[in-house]
């Protein structure tokens, strides 16, 4: 048995706990005859024992085979299983393996973090693992960092925030590029830009109608100016009573809606993706996409995080980012935690660091060193 599932299980039995967290970490056998530690069996025991409060399932570094990925999904795909997040990392997942993963998201009604970090399983398997999310309602992060996704998955992961509930995306140390990139927010920039119209025209038509409430009550003022003060005060009184029936008894909390779907995006690391002159597009490609990205900053009320560390887009495309945040900051609108390349002019780089800084590096348990 893994050691650390051992250490939690005792621990939890001793002091009359639920186990819902289970890690899974393989360790190296150190003496001959040793039995190494595997992962079918503990799903097994979850699936025979029917222990249904496992939530949070964590795989590191194991080599995961078909097998175990199909194991895997007879547990998280049982309705009475109320799993809320998976990761995969660094599990040596094949393009097939991903394919029988992704056939189960759809029956995961609490599945709501998936990571697959460090498994190489490109663009066939992000596809496959796409066409899977489309049928779930609950997954609002995806984390695929170094799986080797290329321009054609940034085509698949944009339509997959655009239709789906995910919020959260991160691919770090992928070759998106700037096509890719291009595909992954061209339809989040247009629906900032369309409910930021929208809001304008809101806000517009609202001052109209107190502006005209307002010309109302100066002329209804005059108008009671001729009324007896018997009427005026019966009047008052009438408005004070009404008001007082207004009042109404604070309403219990209400459970947090569904996360809704729709083209909207909250953290988006991209750090380490070809975003430069290099890809298709050469020297305009990189301005083409940091335009898209003051866009997007400059509109969207819900971006939270946005990583581009990494990428070489020059101190151009860094100007168009810092235009997005100096705009963002002018309308009031809340602050974004962005990071980039110090490859640009320090005036340019520590003014971005300015109005875009708290974003700290996403922690990796992976081995693998960071692609060339």
């Amino acid at each position: 048995m893994c050691p650390g599932i051992k250490h939690i299980l005792k621990t939890c039995s001793e002091e009359l706990k639920l186990v819902v967290k289970f890690i899974f970490e393989p360790i190296t056998p150190e003496r001959d005859g040793e039995v190494q530690v595997l992962l079918e069996p503990l799903l097994t025991a979850i699936r025979t024992e029917r222990y249904v409060y496992v939530k949070d399932i964590y795989i590191w570094n194991y080599p995961m085979s078909y097998e175990n990925v199909a194991s895997l999904c007879l547990l998280i795909g049982k309705p009475v299983y109320l799993i809320r997040q998976i990761e995969m990392m660094d599990c040596l997942l094949e393009t097939y393996s991903i394919k029988r993963f992704s056939s189960v998201l759809s029956s995961c009604a609490y599945l709501t973090i998936m990571n697959l970090d460090y498994n190489e399983f490109g663009d066939e398997g992000c596809l496959y693992l796409c066409n899977g999310l489309i049928g779930n309602k609950t997954i609002t992060s995806v984390s695929m960092c170094y799986c080797d996704l290329g321009v054609e998955s940034g085509k698949y992961l944009g339509n997959i925030v655009s239709t789906t509930t995910v919020q959260e995306l991160y691919l770090d140390g992928n070759n998106l590029e700037c096509e890719g990139t291009v595909e992954l927010i061209k339809v989040c920039v247009d629906q900032a830009e369309f409910e930021a119209f929208q809001k304008a025209e809101a806000a517009k038509l609202k001052a109209d109608e107190e502006a005209r409430i307002a010309q109302e009550e100066k002329e209804n003022k005059y108008n009671k100016l001729g009324t007896s003060d018997e009427e005026y005060t019966s009047g008052v009184n009438k408005e004070k009573k009404i008001k007082k029936k207004g009042k109404k008894k604070k309403k219990k909390k209400e459970p947090p809606p569904p996360p809704p779907v729709g083209p909207w995006i909250k953290k988006l690391h991209l750090a380490d993706n070809g975003i430069d002159y290099m890809g298709e597009g050469k020297q305009l490609a990189p301005l083409i996409c940091m335009r898209l990205f003051k866009k997007l900053l400059m509109f969207s009320e819900g971006i939270e995080e946005l990583d581009l560390d990494d990428n070489l887009i020059s101190d151009m495309g860094g100007r168009e980012l810092l235009d997005g945040l100096t705009f963002r900051k002018e309308e009031k609108l809340k602050g974004v935690k962005v990071r980039t390349t110090h490859r640009m002019t320090s005036e340019t780089f520590n003014a971005i660091v300015k109005l875009g800084s708290g974003l700290k590096k996403k922690k990796k348990k992976g081995k693998k060193k960071k692609k060339k």
